[in-house]
């Protein structure tokens, strides 16, 4: 498995959208209250959950160094 996926993994777990309530309550419990309001909070859990969605199920890239004369 690829650092990317295991990041990915990291990023599904962290920022499932179950969690917000639990990330606003730790936030909020260190004496850093988060700026956002509920829905723009979700916004983001659901943008980073699908980034990392994406960073487990993308395919890993190959860069072709063949060159053509």
């Amino acid at each position: 498995m690829m650092l990317r996926q295991r990041f990915g993994i990291f990023l599904v777990l962290f920022f499932l959208p179950i969690n917000g309530p639990l990330l606003r309550m730790l936030m909020e419990s260190r004496g850093m209250p988060l700026p956002l309001g509920e829905l723009q909070f979700l916004g983001v859990s659901l943008v980073m959950f699908i980034t990392g969605l994406l960073m487990i199920f993308t395919p890993r890239l190959r860069l072709r160094s063949d060159s053509i004369e």
